[in-house]
């Protein structure tokens, strides 16, 4: 039978996570995150008093996560409990320094929370992320329908994942007066975009997208001459819903506001690759396209520096690490000079 809370547990991480939110102003979603981690590490531990800690309780925590089992019933990834030790590690070290509790944990008891070199060397791994070519992107572009105005609002959502990237949260926030066509950019403001970290950022279409262009521009020409829809208007406003006269709902036209999540999105990006007969990419797989498309065809490091600004990284570093992975062939050719008509089968 699980033991109820511990009432003195549940108020100090209460203060962890308003240390977490205010002090190193994490997001909602990553504080969530956390909060989970450590309900998984008390319920473990039966709920015993923090303050009573002992370094027998990371180690034994440990040899737990590498028995656990996520919710799909298949083994705990790696990464996944590199994070929730990272977590107890993080709490366990701001504990070190709080009444009550330094007495009975020190800040080195936190480096217990660690899995071994050996998983954490898998956990760091970057996972092969699919993605689709700049080939395949145009083609999903180009089976678009283009007849209702709601055909022409999805092809524009597509079209400006190919020319930017632009995260799926900000392109639902973003408003008419944050593209321009004759600059062939997007101004992403954080006090009326949802970029993350509120960065401001300046992005520009990538080149090779004509179709892309021509898809955004044929938008907002309806937005501006039918929909009489003026720049603070949402970008993409929601389908509106009309009752039926005899049962039910049908789609009637557009809201004036934006989506409230980003499921519509993914489900027009969902339908695009598989009304082409391409895998099922989703909206954030259009970054790794463009970062390895740059990393491929990039002439100098300035243009990989662009690539990386326009991405919303702090350094080139992030978006040659986490999306600019070079595939086998490319590495082969690169390194040896050898293409495949050159490997005898």
């Amino acid at each position: 039978m699980r033991k109820r809370p511990n009432e003195q547990n549940e108020r100090i991480k209460r203060r962890f996570m308003e240390y977490r939110k205010h002090a190193r102003q994490l997001s909602e979603k990553s504080l969530d995150k956390e909060l989970a981690a450590l309900e998984r590490f008390d319920v473990w531990n039966g709920r015993k008093d923090f303050a009573r800690f002992h370094i027998e309780w990371p180690m034994g925590f440990r040899a737990h996560l590498e028995q656990a089992r996520g919710a799909n019933s298949k083994p705990l990834g790696k990464s996944t409990a590199r994070t929730i030790m990272a977590t107890l590690r993080e709490f366990t070290l701001w504990l070190s320094q709080q009444d009550g509790y330094r007495s009975r944990i020190k800040p080195g008891d936190a480096d217990y929370f660690r899995l071994s070199r050996r998983d954490e060397a898998e956990a760091r791994a970057a996972p092969g992320r699919p993605a689709p070519s700049v080939r395949q992107a145009r083609r999903a572009l180009a089976m678009m329908p283009a007849t209702t105005p709601r055909d022409l609002r999805d092809r524009a959502v597509v079209a400006l994942l190919c020319l930017t990237g632009i995260r799926v949260s900000a392109l639902v926030s973003l408003r008419i007066k944050h593209v321009d066509l004759s600059e062939k950019s997007v101004t992403q403001n954080p006090r009326e975009v949802a970029t993350k970290f509120g960065k401001r950022m300046e992005t520009f279409f990538a080149r090779g997208f004509d179709d892309a262009e021509t898809a955004l521009a044929a938008w907002l020409a309806h937005l501006d001459e039918v929909e009489l829809y003026g720049p603070d208007d949402p970008l993409f406003p929601a389908t509106a819903i009309a009752p039926r006269a005899n049962a039910g709902f049908k789609a009637s036209g557009f809201a004036r506001r934006p989506w409230r999540s980003t499921e519509p999105v993914r489900k027009i990006v969902r339908e695009a690759f598989e009304a082409a007969g391409l895998p099922n990419y989703g909206p954030h797989s259009f970054r790794h396209m463009l970062a390895r498309h740059a990393a491929k065809t990039a002439g100098s490091v300035a243009e990989l520096v662009a690539t990386s600004q326009n991405l919303g990284h702090t350094d080139v570093l992030t978006t040659l690490r986490s999306y600019g992975q070079i595939d086998r062939d490319r590495q082969r050719a690169l390194i040896t000079g050898l293409t495949d008509d050159d490997v005898i089968e």
